[in-house]
This record gives structure tokens, sequence and C-alpha cells, in this order.
């Protein structure tokens, strides 16, 4: 019965703790907190609002607390979410926390609530995780600062090496001359083939007009009236010739030469 006693006590003790422990919280956190089992052990939140002027991106957090049965001389269970906003989509610059981070900031409050065992330790779990929450959020904004940053700087010296150009040297020269000579040559041969090309096509073509050309029988054979005496294309008051007298005169020019021989 002693035993018994004594126990009850000791519940009757932490159950005051932890009943006192809310209702300061309740004065620091009006509207933040929000009780979700009043009974002991209790079970609350406490939404914690992480900013720092325009230098981080603002974000809330969800802390859960739930009182063990020998709090504070024990750890409370707890634990960490984030509370979903209705902000636009962050920029390159705007850093947010993610699953890791949350997993990190656990670990610290587990850190923080092993310092404070014996005592209340919720208000500095809560302000620690403000704290913690904040130096990470300002930790990665000045990452992607320092990333676009570097990044502009990259594209303008990217820029400048344009106008800069490349310094010639003997080995740098060199090779351009020999990817220059190869080019002219290729090139070259390109032209000198295309060129034998049409030449060939001219001479296919030039060999198929004269297939296609007729030869005077084949002319005759096909238009008889070819065939006729030049006699018929005289016209009225043309003088006829005799031919006869060009062959006798030639012949008369025979002998002539033949005797002064």
């Amino acid at each position: 019965a002693t035993l018994a006693k004594q126990q009850t006590m000791v519940d009757a003790h932490y159950a005051e703790e932890q009943t006192n422990e809310v209702e300061i919280l309740q004065s620091i956190y009006p509207t933040e907190l929000e009780i979700l089992h009043t009974e002991v052990p209790q079970k609350f939140t406490i939404s914690i609002d992480i900013e720092d002027d325009d230098e981080i991106r603002p974000c809330s957090l969800l802390l859960t607390v739930e009182y063990t049965e020998t709090y504070p001389d024990a750890l409370p269970l707890f634990e960490i979410s984030l509370t979903p906003n209705t902000l636009p989509a962050p920029t390159d610059i705007e850093a947010e926390l993610n699953d890791k981070d949350i997993y990190d900031l656990t670990d610290r409050l587990r850190e923080l609530g092993e310092e404070c065992l014996g005592m209340a330790m919720v208000f500095s779990m809560s302000t620690g995780l403000k704290e913690a929450a904040t130096q990470r959020l300002v930790e990665k904004t000045a990452e992607l600062v320092r990333a676009k940053e570097a990044k502009i700087q990259k594209e303008i010296e990217a820029d400048q090496a344009k106008f800069i150009g490349t310094p010639v040297t003997r080995a740098n020269f060199l090779e351009w001359k020999a990817k220059f000579e190869l080019e002219t040559k290729e090139h070259l041969s390109r032209l000198a083939g295309e060129a034998g090309e049409d030449r060939a096509r001219r001479a296919v073509s030039s060999k198929k007009d004269e297939d296609k050309r007729l030869t005077g029988r084949q002319l005759f054979e096909q238009d008889r009236s070819l065939a006729q005496s030049d006699s018929t294309f005289i016209a009225d008051g043309d003088v006829a010739v005799d031919a006869s007298l060009f062959v006798q005169e030639d012949d008369g020019l025979s002998s002539d030469a033949e005797s002064d021989e």
C-alpha cells in the first residue's frame, strides 16, 4: 500500500508538472498551440513560423508533442512536419526545407531535449527548432545565391571570350593549316567530280542527238521528192547550163598539160 501510494504521488507529481507546462505554453503561444489530448499524458501541437525578413523564403513547421509518463525526466515523443502553404513557386534563389532537413532538425531537437532532462523542455525545443530551421534556410539560400552568381560570372566570361579570341600559337596554327588544306582539297575534288559528271551528261546528250539525226539515205527513203532532178527547181527565165562543156574544157586543159611535159 505504501509503494502504491508513493507511485501515485510520483505520477501526480509528473502530471502536475506537465499540466503546469501546458498552461505556460498556452500563454506563450495563445494562437499557435492546439491541445489534441487533454487527459494525462497530454498531447498538443505548436505551429512555428520560420521567417527572417527578406533573406529567406518563409515557411511554417508543426511540432507535435506527446508527454511520456515520467516527463520531464524522460524525453517526450515529438514529430516535426512541414505545413503546406499557398506561396508562389520558389525562385532560383529561394531555398526550401526538404525531408533530409526535417531529419536533421529532429536529431537537433533530440539533443536539446537530452540537455534539458529533469526540467520543462518543450519551450526550449520549440525555440531551438525555429533557430535551427532559420539557420538552415539561410545557409541553403546563400548556396543558391552563390551558385547563381557563379553561373552569371561564367556566362559573362564566355561572352567576353568571343571578343578576345584564341591566341595564335605555332601548334594551333599548324592544326588550322592542315585542316584548311584538307577541306580545300576535298572541295576541289568535289568540284572536279561534279564537272566530270556534267561533261559526261553533255556527251551522252550529244550522242543521243546524233543518233536521232537522219543520214542522207534515210532522208531520201522517207521523202522520194528529194530524189527529183534539180531542174524541177529552175524558175522561169533561168539559164540552163550544159555540164558537158565543163567536161570537154577539163579534157582540153589536161591535154595541154601533157604536151608541155
